[in-house]
């Protein structure tokens, strides 16, 4: 079968230091979205209400609801878990490590963002008591990639091709169309999103490379490149 090898331990710091540029670069946006709400809130009114209505055509509709429904962490985080779960009962115990620390991590630090920036969100969405004050960063944007694109990972290294890519580029796609889905439903702000982005990209690298130095499993001889990885 064809398996898709690891990427070599060599590009594990360019690929760390990449994720820790992106991770602050979306820090710093969080702190200028913070700062400057009320500006940010004015320019983007126009865009965003453009998104909305794009997003009131029934077919857009219908696939951006689907995606915030499968994307919200009702769904995401009990699939996450018994994906997890699945895992561990087939001795993936490193790739479990992995899906944790990228998903579950993410949601604190997402949640704790989201506390601090206290944003509210666009006027034309009705909102939860639960939701005032929970703009940025989008929190399903933000599980789109540090679940979402996570499980994608998993399954094009743990599954051959081309089986795997089929089913790992529909688990990555789900997971970044999350955040167009928010804007056009008029959820979120597009800084909301890119904001999201930067920082979920920056904590899913870190987690990648910390996974691929410290707990990449291997296989050994000459045929690494035909079979899965092993523990």
């Amino acid at each position: 079968m064809n398996y898709r090898t690891l990427p070599a331990r060599d590009r594990v710091p360019r690929m760390a230091l990449i994720g820790a540029v992106v991770f602050v670069c979306g820090s710093a946006w969080a702190l200028l979205v913070a700062t400057l709400t009320s500006s940010f809130d004015s320019n983007e009114r126009g865009l965003s209400r453009w998104f909305f209505d794009l997003g009131t055509h029934e077919p857009i509709h219908q696939v951006s609801y689907w995606l915030s429904w499968i994307g919200a962490g009702a769904r995401t985080v009990p699939i996450v878990l018994s994906v997890a779960v699945v895992l561990l009962l087939f001795g993936k115990w490193r790739w479990t490590l992995f899906l944790l620390l990228s998903s579950q991590a993410g949601f604190l630090i997402s949640n704790t963002m989201k506390h601090v920036v206290g944003r509210t969100r666009p006027p034309w969405t009705m909102l939860d008591p639960d939701q005032i004050g929970t703009s940025f960063p989008s929190g399903h944007t933000y599980a789109g990639v540090t679940g979402w694109v996570a499980m994608g990972l998993i399954d094009l290294y743990l599954f051959p091709r081309p089986f795997s890519t089929i089913t790992g580029s529909i688990l990555i796609v789900i997971g970044l169309l999350n955040g167009p889905s928010r804007l056009l439903l008029g959820k979120h702000w597009p800084s909301d999103v890119l904001g999201a982005w930067l920082l979920a990209i920056g904590w899913l690298l870190l987690c990648w490379s910390a996974f691929l130095w410290f707990w990449a499993p291997r296989s050994n001889g000459p045929n690494e490149a035909n079979g899965p990885p092993l523990e």
